[in-house]
């Protein structure tokens, strides 16, 4: 298993969607907690998506 943690700044324009969806997670993780019905947990996302946000991440600290 491999996890990659991006630390990198949020840009201001990307913000905001970025605390949205971060918020999305955390209501639909608590309405699971709680047995609550409400929106579906939000998925993450697929291989091919993390693959590229991986070698994106390698690529930006200059690693490749």
């Amino acid at each position: 298993m491999v996890v990659v943690q991006d630390v990198r700044e949020v840009p201001e324009e990307h913000r905001a969607v970025l605390n949205d969806a971060m918020n999305e997670r955390m209501r639909a993780a608590l309405h699971k907690l709680r047995g609550e019905p409400g929106p579906a947990p939000v998925q993450r996302g697929s291989v091919a998506l993390m693959t590229q946000e991986f070698r994106a991440a390698v690529a930006n600290t200059g690693h490749a």
